[in-house]
């Protein structure tokens, strides 16, 4: 019997596949409508993408339909733990040991509440991801286990060739140590090198004028940032080649490292940059992520399930500690909804972006949020 499409996403899921989990469900909503299972499953897949305002939706669709299930259960559990609701996380993991008492994530969330179930602490678990350990269990991942199996047997091969090929070890460490240079296709050419600069342009056709040294000063910043996990740092002085009267070729190198771009979360950014300096000179940060702190105005949420806001960036009316004078005005776009939780009213939101542009307009694409509650 062929595996239906519920059963392959499933599937997704354990190999922690989950944006084509999603996209796979969704293109099977019609025919699934009113299943709880399915609903339950689509809640899932979202909050293992972030995207707990999703995983709420398909919940509370199930819910509807049955409430006595551990894995229905378990979620919402988990979605209000990350807003820190713990009396309501507690309440729901009761229910989960009703009806299973061995639950063992039922008890481990309970006996992390216990004993250390601080809002603060419950941030970072969202900030890091640690937070999904709480969320309901997808089983091993089957992809794992054949790479563990792949491992042994290339292992295995490798050690039969070394065993065969010992008196010939001495090459083959030469070899190696001959062709094995990171980074080698990053290198400035001698040509490159003397002659950094086009040749018979003008001087207003670019955004920036460098001298030679100020085009390698600025090439192996950006390789030095690289290899320090700086990006931010590093697409800076990307930038500034690119729109600068370096070399083409010396271009082609800068832009080919932007395919080393990660991109950060709130633990993991570094070279933060303050709105002031970006609206200054706002085409060196494009494509940067900033994490800017304010207050949240006209939230929105688009038919296609995408979140729109405004950040006042800096502005803090409910903290006498904080300055209440807007530094600026930022729009937000959000590929999926953060959080139902995210408000209006909330006296700071941390709000983690891309910088990006749409004509001259300057705009963010959002990636995660942080938002401070009243009392929390």
């Amino acid at each position: 019997m062929a595996a239906s499409s519920l059963d392959m996403a499933k599937y997704l899921m354990k190999c922690r596949k989950f944006s084509v989990a999603i996209e796979l469900l969704e293109s099977y909503e019609e025919i699934y409508d009113g299943d709880f299972d399915y609903y339950v499953t689509c809640g899932i897949a979202y909050l293992y993408m972030n995207t707990p305002g999703q995983a709420t939706a398909y919940f509370k669709k199930a819910r509807e339909i049955k409430i006595n299930n551990t894995r229905l259960l378990l979620g919402q559990a988990a979605i209000f733990l990350r807003h820190g609701e713990i009396e309501r996380a507690l309440q729901y993991y009761l229910d989960v040991l009703d009806l299973d008492p061995k639950n063992k994530l039922a008890k481990k969330a309970m006996e992390f509440i216990r004993t250390d179930g601080e809002y603060s602490t419950i941030c970072k678990l969202v900030d890091t991801g640690d937070i999904k350990m709480f969320y309901p269990p997808l089983g091993i991942n089957p992809l794992l286990i054949r790479n563990v199996v792949l491992s042994g047997l290339g292992l295995g091969i490798l050690c039969s060739l070394l065993y065969l090929y010992v008196p010939k070890m001495k090459f083959f460490n030469k070899s190696v140590k001959e062709n094995v240079q990171i980074g080698k296709q990053y290198e400035l050419s001698e040509d490159e090198i003397n002659h950094p600069l086009q040749s018979n342009v003008l001087e207003g056709e670019f955004a920036y004028t460098l001298t030679p040294s100020q085009v390698t000063d600025s090439y192996n910043a950006a390789k030095k940032y690289f290899s320090e996990n700086r990006d931010n740092a590093a697409l800076v002085e990307i930038n500034r080649l690119l729109n600068s009267n370096a070399y083409r070729t010396i271009k082609e190198k800068a832009a080919s490292m932007l395919d080393l771009l990660q991109e950060p979360t709130f633990s993991t950014l570094k070279d933060n940059y303050s709105y002031s300096e970006v609206a200054k000179n706002p085409a060196l940060y494009l494509d940067c992520y900033t994490i800017w702190e304010g207050t949240i105005s006209n939230p929105k949420k688009n038919e296609d399930g995408s979140f729109e806001c405004d950040l006042l960036v800096n502005y803090f009316p409910a903290d006498e500690k904080k300055s209440i004078e807007v530094e600026g005005l930022v729009h937000y776009v959000f590929k999926n909804q953060p959080s139902m939780q995210i408000i209006n009213d909330a006296p700071r939101t941390s709000l983690l972006g891309k910088i990006s542009f749409e004509g001259d307009r300057l705009y963010v694409k959002g990636t995660g949020f942080h938002q401070k509650l009243n009392g929390k």
